[in-house]
């Protein structure tokens, strides 16, 4: 069985990392390359020309052919030259700013800073930063007959800032791909977009590549935030992807459209004029039961699950669960609070691998829920 090496509590780790299986995981690797966004634009830093897309793969690989497992300062590592090593370290920057402001600086449900004396926010990230992975260095897979999966991060995201949810889908045999979607931005705030709408020439550009590596496999997008709405604004198209899974748009308690047309614009008349040609599972906390309000006109297959208990915004992402691996070192005040943030995103990992697998046609690992259900459920044709 494995578990999480970060200090956080072993019973915790079983929860992600073993459940109770008679086998043996393999091992996980990470792998990056660089792509191209030939329909966006993109300057700064002395660099000239279609935006880069720093991509990230993790994948499972024979456990022989790896060495150590990497940190998460690591997974930033790039062998790169010129302006985009300048375009990259500028990116690593802003996307550590936002670690620190969105999963470090404050307590779950809190408004006021967490005091970490004698150590600074930043020496926290940093000592998280050199906690081991469970991936291992790899190359980029080819040949490879696996689903993968495209993950979109929420609006000043960071690409890596899911990394239990990939090595948790790697483990389980499928390919997990990332990359930044926003770029820095000389004199702008960090999320600020190149182009103020949907971009849908990246999305394509890494759906593309998805369906290489997935070798006449199932390709699956998985989006946060931001992200989801990038995915209702997009996967409209037939023949992009073969399953969607949307992690809390903002949009599923409202209920007024005036607002939402105010907001996001494009979101609603994607969701009103589209018909989704996939399966899609949508995951929010409403403080209520679905359908959710905004989607219940969606022409699609859509599947719901909506927390009994309180779900933070950013406790779909692991990097903000992962401030409660420093109990112990540095002052972790809503350590309860985080354990039950924890067991929720666990519990959501465990039905997002059964809808996938589901969709690709593996065996299904069933989900066990050992204090009972924890979500409110729906599903609308």
């Amino acid at each position: 069985m494995r578990c999480l090496v970060f200090g956080i509590q072993v019973i915790m780790c079983a929860v992600l990392f073993g459940q109770e299986t008679n086998t043996v995981p393999i091992a996980i690797g990470h792998a990056d390359t660089v792509l191209f966004s030939d329909g966006l634009h993109y300057t700064g830093y002395g660099y000239d020309g279609p935006a880069p897309l720093f991509l990230q793969a993790w994948l499972p690989v024979e456990r022989s052919a790896l060495c150590s497992a990497i940190t998460f300062r690591e997974l930033h590592e790039r062998k790169l030259d010129g302006p985009l090593r300048r375009v990259y370290d500028e990116l690593c920057l802003r996307m550590d700013s936002m670690f620190v402001e969105y999963d470090l600086r404050y307590p779950f449900d809190g408004d006021e800073p967490i005091d970490y004396t004698p150590y600074t926010a930043w020496q926290v990230k940093d000592s998280l930063f050199a906690l081991p992975t469970h991936a291992q260095r790899a190359s980029m897979p080819l040949g490879m007959h696996a689903p993968v999966i495209v993950y979109h991060h929420g609006a000043q995201g960071m690409s890596d800032e899911n990394t239990w949810m990939a090595e948790w889908f790697a483990e389980h045999g499928f390919i997990f791909i990332s990359c930044n979607w926003h770029w820095p931005l000389e004199g702008a705030m960090y999320g600020t977009p190149i182009v103020w709408e949907p971009d849908q020439h990246s999305i394509h550009q890494v759906l593309h590549v998805a369906r290489q590596l997935a070798n006449g496999n199932r390709v699956f997008y998985i989006g946060h935030s931001w992200g989801a709405q990038e995915g209702w604004c997009t996967l409209h198209e037939p023949g992009l992807v073969d399953a969607f899974i949307s992690l809390e748009t903002t949009m599923e308690w409202k209920t007024d459209t005036a607002e939402v047309r105010d907001k996001w614009p494009h979101v609603l008349d994607a969701i009103t004029s589209n018909r989704y040609p996939m399966p899609i599972l949508m995951v929010a906390d409403t403080d209520g039961e679905p359908p959710f309000p905004m989607f219940r006109g969606v022409q699609g297959d859509v599947r719901y699950l909506d927390p009994k208990e309180p779900f933070g915004h950013e406790s779909y992402t692991s990097a903000f669960l992962l401030r409660r691996a420093g109990d112990g070192r540095f002052n972790v005040p809503d350590a309860e609070a985080m354990d039950q943030q924890f067991d929720l995103h666990a519990a959501m990992l465990q039905e997002l691998l059964a809808f996938l697998q589901e969709q690709a046609g593996m065996p299904i690992t069933t989900p066990v829920h050992r204090k009972g259900d924890p979500f409110f459920r729906a599903r609308t044709r």
